[in-house]
């Protein structure tokens, strides 16, 4: 028999009195990233077919990367008078 944790007629290693199952070795993703967000500055081109003057139109976005859960949120700033909603 080897050296090390000893082990009981199953040949499960058996656990310390003190040591508890409930709460886990390695901290899970969603609690070890809480809260903890990456901020990307984007841009996309939107092709102009209606007009001879632009080819195409350059929109900025803000791209958010959630760690917890690996969720993605895209929002595109906001520009007055662009004739969009």
């Amino acid at each position: 028999m080897r050296m090390g944790a000893s082990t009981n007629l199953t040949g499960v290693p058996s656990r310390s009195k003190h040591e508890n199952d409930a709460i886990p070795k390695i901290a899970p993703k969603w609690l070890k990233y809480d809260r903890q967000v990456l901020r990307f500055d984007t841009y996309f081109q939107e092709p102009v077919v209606e007009s001879k003057d632009e080819n195409f139109r350059v929109h900025k976005c803000t791209m958010l990367y959630y760690l917890e859960d690996d969720t993605i949120h895209i929002l595109e700033d906001r520009i007055e008078n662009a004739g969009l909603p």
